[in-house]
């Protein structure tokens, strides 16, 4: 097939999942430690640092006000990490997709792979992070359990970006844009920090666009005590984005470069 998308074969797509969590099986000590320990210096240096000059946001204590939205970015880098330069790695100098797509399964059920094995990467990272923040006492409500579904959600948002991005690129080095220019900005201004009202207009129009912005109202919401439609709304925006847009195109994409 070298026209549109069809739709992936599931049990195709599941083995390339399983393929790279065997891979992550051996490597995972060495793997998981420098992403989780990122937001965690961020939650010891702000959280217990500044938060003891900042009482509260909100109404929320400032310490259980970043938590969240660091379980968030946790998510945020692992996916992202994972789908740039793991799958470029992949893509361009093993040449490992080459030797996937010569077997039965297709480009469609090779992306879906790669992103569910993304976001299941990322929801390790993210809900070791949550059991860290719980830890410390640091989620409000209970509805703190329900967090992780949607991890792995927006795990494979970010995830559907960053193989969009890596399926457009010509060289690796073009990554530096896109974190320097996507990454970083959502992660100063997606909220973490700061409430997004004290946003201009336009930083606020500009965040609502990006996933992260999304998810940390999520993870917000269900640590301190959920609306039910303020998750529901960025849970379905997150769900569009991932199946409508970075699905269909880094799934072209990969197919003019890896099949062509």
């Amino acid at each position: 097939m070298t026209g549109g998308v069809r739709l992936p074969h599931l049990r195709s797509a599941l083995r390339v999942w399983a393929r790279d969590a065997r891979v992550f099986s051996h490597i995972w000590k060495g793997a998981l430690l420098p992403l989780f320990f990122d937001p965690l210096f961020y939650l010891v240096s702000l959280g217990f640092g500044l938060g003891t000059y900042l009482a509260s946001v909100n109404g929320v204590p400032y310490r259980e006000f970043i938590a969240p939205g660091l379980c968030a970015s946790a998510v945020m880098w692992a996916a992202s990490f994972e789908t740039t330069w793991n799958a470029y790695y992949k893509m361009s100098e093993s040449r490992q997709y080459d030797a996937v797509l010569a077997t039965p399964v297709e480009v469609e059920d090779l992306v879906l792979g790669e992103l569910l094995w993304a976001a299941t990467r990322a929801l390790v990272y993210g809900t070791a992070f949550l059991i860290v923040v719980a830890a410390l006492g640091l989620l409000g409500s209970w509805w703190a359990i329900a967090i992780p579904p949607f991890l792995l959600l927006g795990g494979a948002c970010f995830a559907a970006c960053g193989l969009a991005c890596t399926s457009l690129i010509p060289k690796m080095d073009y990554f530096t844009f896109y974190f320097t220019l996507f990454i970083t900005p959502m992660f100063v201004f997606g909220g973490i920090f700061y409430p997004y009202d004290r946003l201009p207009d336009w930083a606020q129009a500009l965040a609502w666009l990006t996933p992260l912005y999304h998810l940390v109202n999520i993870a917000r919401d269900l640590a301190t005590g959920p609306s039910a439609a303020s998750v529901l709304g960025n849970a379905a925006w997150l769900a569009i984005v991932t199946a409508a847009i970075f699905f269909v195109l880094p799934t072209r994409a990969m197919r003019r470069r890896l099949v062509a």
